[in-house]
């Protein structure tokens, strides 16, 4: 069989063809080679050919001035201008011995493309089919005649054509050899190195450094030197994990700070500055895992000082832990919360929850649904909060039945429903207390479509308008006033209620790549109060929801309120992002709290992101006050196949940084980030 598939693979003698002008396959095609050569010799079982050869042998596509091998052992032997394609591999030598059949072969002197890493070897074996062996090889990602670095190894192996594990590794920057490793891990995706300077007003002259280091898959180390000329050197050390079933992160930072009260005169704060982060999330199936997130703080500005971007995110860090477990009938997590640095406000939780979807009673027209916790709940304070503690623990039981309807073309889903709450301790004379909340509602709504416009047009191929009304009318009665109750969280300060939401959502539709996507997803509503509950006013307030997808590079989101009783909005959040390609990203977000004063607009732009040379900028300006409490703009540009930053940041506490990164072209996410 093997025979006829060759003898149909072969072609009236032609001249070379290109490797280019072949595909390469991704999987193994049914026939395993096919020859094009001027000419060609079959005797027996081997194979010979000469006068510029290209061939795809399996998924490999060769070209090369001569060829000999046997068609049964798969073995080939190559001599002269060789090029060899495989997979994302490219190989280029003058003898190769391969077997396409094991894939595995010995090269060589040659040169190997692993995008974006180019590698010069004396002597390459593949030892299998994920597996390079590497002697003599020297490996960089400039592509100069005279690499401006380069790593220079005696022995290293490649596995899965992105891990290497290399002896005697010389690192040199042009032809100075900068330092030695006697064992080098590396995953080629990623840089090493990555450096970022620069001049701030609180820590002078800083130089940090981090060197990353793949020590197994999936296991990576990442060691931190920051140099701080008014404040020290400061040590980092983490490791981090990323595997099909877990990905997380453990890691301390310590610092021998010598000016602690130059920013903060916090009574917490001494010469010891350090941090302690471990976060792991454990996957045993998409709806069973672990998650974890814990941290350890010297004071209550460390982060601030020294980790701004995280700081940003999370004022006060995270420390948890849940377990949570799903499946078609029910959800499940167990949770625990708790405070590491008592110079935090927090709620120590501990706390496991059994819901119940809703689900038909069999040979009925009535769902039930269930939630249900038993917590044990400890509100602490700061050691400078005067603030009394207090606990208790709560076991609380909402069941709720359901019987949806439709009348014509209207949804009707009327409810009742029962919450039970136990209290170990109130908050008048610290006894147990009991709370039980009767409810009823009745849901109904209705949909109705039109199309608008067959038409294409700036926001995609025609229109279709959706609109859907909709009322949920809600009661309670509680027996329990909640002056009686500790207030932990939302669930404490249920009472009566007796009110109807009223509310219309539009939806305008289009197609976009021949899919339905949406042009705009507007949600507006209010509350008619039935019992005014000694107020003035029939209607809450008017609350906005919207999604607007304008077209496939500008999106816009709000969500607010709107007090037409007064006239006023309490609340609004804007947030329009725009996005023209690789060449351009723009975004706008404006946040407007009346009870908090404040009126922030935060706008960042990213042109030419990944182009030679890109550019950054980005704001926080609150004009309530008129102050701008955050301002950094930048550049980068990639010459001689290295990545060079410069920028300037201004944080509104007078503090002034002007920084600079180096890094490699190759990788332009390597250089430590710019702290905004």
């Amino acid at each position: 069989m093997r025979k006829i598939l060759f003898l149909l693979s072969l072609v009236v003698p032609l001249s070379a063809v290109r490797a280019s002008d072949l595909v390469v396959p991704r999987e193994i095609p049914q026939t395993p080679f096919e020859i094009q050569a001027p000419r060609l010799e079959f005797t027996n079982d081997t194979i010979y050919a000469s006068g510029g050869v290209t061939g795809r042998f399996e998924n490999a596509v060769i070209t090369a001035d001569r060829l000999s091998g046997n068609k049964e052992t798969g073995d080939i032997h190559l001599e002269g201008n060789i090029h060899f394609e495989r997979d994302d591999v490219l190989w280029n030598g003058s003898v190769l011995d391969y077997n396409y059949l094991t894939q595995t072969g010995n090269f060589g002197p040659s040169s190997l493309n692993f995008d974006p890493v180019l590698m010069s070897v004396d002597h390459i074996e593949r030892v299998s089919t994920n597996e390079y062996l590497l002697k003599g090889a020297t490996f960089t990602t400039c592509s100069k005649a005279h690499p401006h670095y380069r790593v220079q190894v005696k022995q290293a192996r490649l596995v899965d054509e992105k891990h290497l594990t290399a002896h005697g590794a010389v690192f040199y920057a042009g032809k100075v050899p900068i330092f030695y490793m006697p064992v080098w891990h590396q995953t080629l995706e990623k840089s090493i190195f990555t450096f970022r300077g620069g001049f701030g007003s609180e820590w002078g002259a800083y130089g940090l450094v981090r060197a990353t280091v793949p020590l197994s898959d999936p296991f990576t180390s990442y060691t931190d030197l920051n140099l701080y000329q008014k404040r020290g050197v400061g040590l980092g050390q983490g490791f981090g994990w990323n595997s099909i079933d877990a990905e997380g992160l453990a890691e301390a930072f310590y610092l021998s700070d010598q000016d602690p009260h130059s920013k903060f005169n916090h009574k917490d704060l001494g010469s010891d500055r350090y941090r302690l982060r471990v976060e792991n999330l454990q996957h045993f199936s998409d709806t069973h895992y672990v998650n974890t997130k814990w941290n350890y703080l010297s004071d209550p500005v460390v982060t601030k000082e020294y980790f701004r971007s995280e700081y940003r995110l999370y004022a006060q860090p995270e420390n948890y832990v849940s377990w949570l477990y799903g499946n078609e009938f029910l959800g499940s997590e167990a949770f625990a919360n708790y405070r590491l640095n008592d110079f935090y406000d927090n709620t120590d939780r501990v706390e496991y929850s059994l819901d119940f979807y809703r689900r038909r009673i069999p040979n009925s027209p009535f769902f039930f649904e269930s939630q249900n916790s038993v917590s044990h709940l400890e509100r602490v304070y700061s050691s400078t909060n005067a603030m009394i503690p207090f606990d208790s623990v709560r076991l609380d039981s909402l069941n709720t039945v359901y019987m949806p309807q439709r009348i014509g073309f209207v949804n009707v889903i009327p409810r009742g429903s029962y919450r039970a709450t136990y209290y170990s301790k109130n908050a008048v004379d610290r006894s147990d207390e009991y709370r039980g909340i009767a409810g009823a509602g009745l849901e109904v709504s209705m949909q109705a479509a039109r199309v608008l416009s067959d038409q294409e047009a700036w926001y995609g191929q025609g229109l279709r308008h959706k609109i859907e009304p909709y009322m949920d009318y809600m009661y309670a009665d509680s027996s329990l006033k909640t002056n009686r109750i500790y207030r932990f969280d939302a669930a404490d300060l249920l009472s009566d209620e007796n009110r109807m939401r009223v509310g219309l959502r539009n939806v305008l539709q289009t197609r976009r790549s021949g899919r339905v996507a949406r042009f705009m997803d507007v949600d507006l509503y209010t509350h008619y109060l039935v019992d005014r509950d000694g107020g003035s006013n029939n209607f809450g307030p008017l609350f906005v929801n919207a999604r607007m997808p304008l077209t496939r590079r500008t999106v816009v989101d709000m969500d607010g309120e709107i007090d037409w009783n007064n006239g006023t909005v309490p609340f609004y959040n804007t947030r329009i992002s725009h996005r023209r390609s690789d060449e351009l990203k723009l975004s706008l977000e404006h946040l407007y709290w009346r009870r908090m004063d404040q009126s922030l607009w935060t706008p960042r732009v990213d042109l030419y992101p990944d182009g030679r040379f890109s550019f950054y900028g980005y704001a926080r300006f609150e004009d309530q006050d008129q102050d701008i409490e955050e301002f950094s703009v930048g550049g980068y540009v990639n010459w001689c196949c290295m990545r060079y930053g410069l920028g300037y940041h201004f944080y509104d506490d007078n503090d002034h940084s002007i920084m600079f990164s180096i890094g490699i072209s190759a990788f332009p996410d390597a250089s430590i980030s710019s702290g905004f």
